[in-house]
This record gives structure tokens, C-alpha cells and sequence, in this order.
């Protein structure tokens, strides 16, 4: 046997090579898609939809109303959810929904701001962190037509808050001393870039370490705090350990752990802070012990999840859940701390933590930089980052390329990504300075959430965003710098040794990823360690001898017609003259095909001798 046959893949720094092709092998139908949008949705496994398959054919489920096998099925997974966060029933109860955005709802509309039946009191607070998902601004709204305070707090004040011990009360005094009712909102980890905020600060929360930047006089403010913890983002990556953070409530949807189902999440309720949700108005079908139909009586039910579970619950989904447990426990291998959730903390950030670096270091032949990185940890420690990396690239004039373009040429490599500001905008105007009055012109120069124009004044409106999971693995990020590499800055691919890490031994083990050009360059092999340089990977560009390019369809003007042509210059950007202009209103902002389809009929010619651009047109052009 030789040697290269003993040879591995490197797929992980924490799961074993066998381990991991196992779990890919469950995503088996993305071919040669490279999928680093897990932060917007995670990937089901095969052998999940398998299981729910088999279940949903073998066994008869009806109306948990109805049939009390359904109903018990449903309270044993409300088990294994509370199980999965390190609690029990005794502690919190669950109450599933549709997911973040209607747990985030339900919590706001039902929660009681005032203490006090005097309609002159000054009423509560909802308070959030400038840098929470969409979803959790729009409760502004909700807070607002309760008489409650709206109060922002910015991403540095909320970090120096929690660390600093000068501004609490004891805790004990408040809870009688208290008129009125602060609700705190904030991510365990950011959706923007992955930076994950302190968990473990939840008593010095309720103690008022935030009274200081809110009132600038704690000790005269009479204020109960509790705190609703978005950890959409940070679930599908990370273990939330209720025994030990204790936030009073929990919000998040279960395909951002799993992806699948869809339309299901969960509110967790800590149920000694139960009883402010007592603002709840609307009953539907199974939230009552009693009620009236010819007089505006009803009484609740006692139980919290029954309380607020209005109408069916979408039980066969539910009952998915079991599925999901179990199918991601059979999967993944608990190499880290003998923990499930660790063991993919880890890894995911490790194959974040190599993009980052190789983002980080990555330079354009004249030595200029080639990516903008907008994160708040340098990767240096698992417990304040995830597995996301945000950048942008830039030229090597130093000009930004839009994240449009590069969405473009990312599909056409097969990697998903996100790109945009990703439905948070605090931070992407904390990352791109923006203020709120620039924030404000850039809407009426045309940018809107999800639009379409992603530079302003040569200046980035958002960016790209790669995510990992657990069937993520290097090559997904080979894949994607080998994109970047080969398109936006011309250099070739340097790939970074990588090895194997012992986790319950705390060792490296003596393997050392090695490259060989038989697998097109991009499946790294192990080989013995040494301590060689890193090698570069040179991209196969030469055609077959077969190959003829007959004509090139150019397009110099965005949304419009092609010039074709048989030969054509080559200049610093590419072909001379393409996607050279674009047509704009008086604000300047660009029309596209999508608003304007009779742009297409448009059809430029280029006379280069004659420095010359004609435009054609049959028929009249309208702006539809």
C-alpha cells in the first residue's frame, strides 16, 4: 500500500474526517453547490425528512384537541426542547408559534410597562440594543401605543454597561420599589456579523447596570428590568445554557437550527416572570376555561403554554421536532466537551476563523488590500464569535466592488451567500458611518431595504455575508476564496496548513493538510505534518485545443441591449467599454430592466476608432 493511499480529507478542525463525510453525505443533493447562508436558513439533512416521512405514513395524527396520543406527543417534545436548553418544565414552559417575529410579537403586546392603575403615572420602558434584527424595532410600535418609553442603546454603551459594576442597585430593593416595568431586547448574536453578546450578564441587568445610560441617575428610578433574548442566530450554532443566563424570555424559529420545518418557533417563559404577560387581550380556541358568547366573559387557562397558544397549534410540525433531535444527535459527534452544540460552535468558527484570516491577508499584486472586513471580534475567542464573516471587496484602486456584482458571480460559481444589510440596520450603519440623516438621503436617492443598489457615491450601501454550519467544511471556504481569488483580484489561491484538533486531549494530532493537483485543486489531502510553507494553488485556465470563441455579447450600458462582437480590447477591468454606463433618473439613481422592461430594446454600438457610442431603438422606449 502506498503512502498516498493512507492519505485523508481535511474537512474540520474538531469533527474526524470520516465523521464529517458522513455528514455531508446527508446533503448530498447540493452537488457542487457551496451553501454559506446558513444564518438566514440552516439545511435539513436527508435521513430527517426520512424519519418525518416514515412517521407521517406509519402513524395516524389528529387535533391535539381532539386525540390525547397527539397531545401527549407534543408535551413530550415540549420536554425535549427544554431539555435541549439545559432546563425543565419546573423552570420554563414552551409556547410554540409561527417563529422569532410572532414570539418577539407576542411578548411586547402582552406585557404589563405599568405597576401602578394611575392613568397619569409615567409609564415603563421598552428599551432594545440599536443593533437587533428588523423584527425586534418594529415592537417599537407596538410599546409606543402602550404609553411606553422607547430607548435605544447603542452597541459600545450596552458592552460597557454590563461590565461595570458602579451602577446597580441590589436587586431585592427594586422588586418592591419598582412603578414600572422595563422590557430589554437584545441578540445573543449578531445576525450581521456574528459577534455574540454577553449571556452571562443577565443579573447585572436586573441589578440596572443599564439605568446609567438610560436615565443618568440610577439611584433616583424606581425600575423592574426583564430581558427578552433574541437567539434566532445564535441557536442554530451555539448552546444556550438556560440552568446558567436565565433570561426571562426566549425567542426563536426552529429551522435556523434545523431547516426543517419552516413556520415553527418557539417562546420560552421563565415562569416566575409569567405573570407580566398578564396585557394579553385576544383568546382563541383552547386558551379559555370559560367563556361567554352573549356577555364579554372568558376566563384564561391556568397553564402558560395553553394560555397562549391560541387556536391548533401546527402540530404535525411539532411533532417534526422529535426528528430533529434526534437526527442531529445521531449526526454529529461529541468531540468537544462531550457536547453536541459545542462541538459545532467549534467548528464553525474554525471555518470562519479561516476565511476571516485569509480575508484579512488578502492582497492585490500592487499590495493593496483587497477585503474590507466589518466585524467586532478578531476571532480569538469561540465565546464572542460565531461562525459569520461580513466583508466587502474593493479594487486594487482602492474602489469598491458592489455586492451586487459579486452576488452575480458567486451564483455563477454555485456559492450562496447574503448580501445587503441582512435586516439589521444598526449595524450596518454603525460599520459604514453612516448617520441618520445620510441613512435618510440614500432613501431618497432611491436605496430601500432589499433594493437593488449597492453603491452610493462609490461608497457600499451593504455587504457580503458568509455563514457556516455544521455540514460546512474548508472546502466550502477554498471554494469561495478560490471565486474571489480568480475574479476580483487576479492572484493565485494560497491555501492555509490546517490540522486536526484532539479536543479531550488538547493536542494537535501530526497530520497537515497537503494539496494535490489531481482533484482540480480543491480537496485538500492530509499527509504526515511538517513544517512547510504554505503552497500556492495555480488555476487551469488554458481551453480545450477544440474550443473556438466565434463571438463575445458585451454590454455596455446596465439593462440595456448587447453589442456583439468577433474581437474586442482587453483593458485593466476586462473587456474595454463593458457595463461601461447606465442610465439614471435626476437622482441619479440607476434604472434597471426589472421597473423599465423596454430597456432592452435599446441596443448600443461601439465605434472605437471614432470614440463613438451610438444608441438604437425601435419603436417608442416608455418608462413603465
Amino acid at each position: 500500500m502506498t503512502a498516498h493511499e493512507f492519505n485523508m480529507t481535511t474537512l474540520s478542525r474538531v469533527i474526524g474526517n470520516d465523521e464529517m463525510k458522513w455528514i455531508t453525505d446527508q446533503f448530498s443533493r447540493l452537488k457542487d453547490k457551496c451553501y454559506l447562508e446558513s444564518a438566514g436558513a440552516a439545511l435539513y439533512p436527508k435521513n430527517l425528512i426520512n424519519a418525518v416521512n416514515d412517521d407521517l405514513l406509519n402513524n395516524t395524527f389528529m387535533n391535539p384537541h381532539t386525540d390525547k396520543y397527539t397531545r401527549d406527543c407534543i408535551e413530550h417534545i415540549r420536554s425535549l426542547t427544554l431539555n435541549h436548553f439545559n432546563t425543565d418544565s419546573s423552570s420554563y414552559d414552551v409556547i410554540f408559534t409561527s417563529g422569532t417575529t410572532q414570539s418577539l410579537k407576542l411578548v411586547v403586546e402582552s406585557f404589563r410597562f405599568s405597576e401602578t392603575q394611575d392613568k397619569n403615572a409615567k409609564e415603563g420602558s421598552f428599551v432594545y440594543l440599536n443593533e437587533n434584527h428588523t423584527s425586534v424595532l418594529g415592537l417599537r410600535e407596538i410599546a409606543a401605543d402602550k404609553n411606553a418609553d422607547i430607548i435605544h442603546i447603542s452597541h459600545n454603551d450596552f458592552l460597557d454597561a454590563v461590565r461595570d459594576q458602579t451602577n446597580m442597585f441590589s436587586s431585592s430593593n427594586l422588586q418592591d420599589q419598582s412603578i414600572n416595568n422595563s422590557l430589554f431586547v437584545y441578540p445573543a448574536e449578531s445576525n450581521f456579523n456574528g459577534f455574540k453578546y454577553p449571556i452571562d450578564c443577565m443579573g447585572n441587568i436586573r441589578n440596572g447596570c443599564l439605568n446609567s445610560i438610560i436615565d443618568g441617575h440610577p439611584w433616583k428610578v424606581n425600575r423592574k428590568w426583564f430581558i427578552m433574548l433574541d437567539a434566532a442566530t445564535f441557536l442554530g450554532t451555539n448552546k444556550l445554557d438556560l440552568s446558567k443566563s436565565r433570561p426571562d424570555f426566549v425567542v426563536l424559529s426552529f429551522y435556523k437550527i434545523f431547516g426543517y420545518p419552516t413556520g415553527l418557533g418557539a417562546l420560552l417563559i421563565k415562569k416566575r416572570s409569567a405573570s407580566i404577560l398578564d396585557d394579553k387581550r385576544y383568546y382563541g380556541g383552547g386558551t379559555v376555561d370559560v367563556v361567554l358568547s352573549s356577555e364579554r366573559f372568558h376566563v384564561k387557562r391556568t397553564d402558560i403554554h395553553e394560555r397562549f397558544e391560541d387556536g391548533t397549534t401546527s402540530f404535525l410540525s411539532i411533532l417534526a421536532l422529535k426528528h430533529c433531535f434526534d437526527v442531529l444527535h445521531s449526526l454529529i459527534p461529541k468531540s468537544v466537551n462531550n457536547d453536541l452544540m459545542e462541538t459545532i460552535s467549534h467548528h464553525t468558527f474554525y471555518l470562519a476563523k479561516d476565511l476571516y484570516d485569509q480575508l484579512k491577508g488578502l492582497k492585490h499584486k500592487n499590495g493593496t488590500k483587497a477585503a474590507v472586513l466589518y466585524m467586532d471580534s478578531d476571532f480569538s475567542d469561540v465565546t464572542k464569535q460565531g461562525g459569520i464573516v461580513t466583508f466587502n471587496i474593493v479594487r486594487d484602486d482602492g474602489t469598491y466592488i458592489g455586492y451586487n456584482e459579486f452576488q452575480h458571480m458567486a451564483d455563477l460559481f454555485g456559492i450562496c451567500v447574503r448580501t445587503g444589510c441582512f435586516c439589521n440596520s444598526g449595524s450596518c450603519q454603525r460599520h459604514f458611518k453612516k448617520t441618520n440623516k445620510d441613512i435618510k438621503l440614500l432613501y431618497q436617492s432611491g436605496h430601500t431595504c432589499s433594493g437593488n443598489i449597492d453603491l452610493m457615491d462609490g461608497e457600499p450601501t451593504g455587504a457580503i455575508r458568509a455563514s457556516f454550519a455544521y455540514y460546512n467544511t474548508f472546502n466550502d471556504v477554498d471554494k469561495l476564496m478560490k471565486m474571489i481569488c480568480r475574479c476580483f483580484v487576479n492572484t493565485p489561491l494560497v491555501r492555509p496548513n490546517r490540522s486536526l484538533v484532539s479536543w479531550n486531549k488538547g493536542v494537535v494530532t501530526e497530520m497537515k493538510a497537503e494539496y494535490h493537483n489531481n482533484n482540480n485543486g480543491l480537496e485538500p489531502e492530509l499527509s504526515h505534518y511538517s513544517e512547510e510553507s504554505e503552497e500556492k494553488i495555480e488555476f487551469d485556465v488554458q481551453a480545450e485545443e477544440t474550443a473556438v470563441l466565434k463571438e463575445i455579447a458585451l454590454f455596455p450600458i446596465k439593462s440595456c441591449g448587447a453589442f456583439k462582437v468577433k474581437s474586442w480590447p482587453i483593458g485593466d477591468k476586462g473587456f474595454a467599454y463593458d457595463r461601461e454606463w447606465m442610465i439614471t433618473n435626476h437622482n441619479g439613481v440607476c434604472l434597471t430592466q426589472k421597473n423599465n422592461t423596454r430597456m432592452c430594446l435599446i441596443k448600443p454600438t461601439i465605434h472605437v476608432n471614432r470614440n463613438l457610442l451610438v444608441l438604437h431603438c425601435k419603436g417608442w422606449f416608455v418608462n413603465e
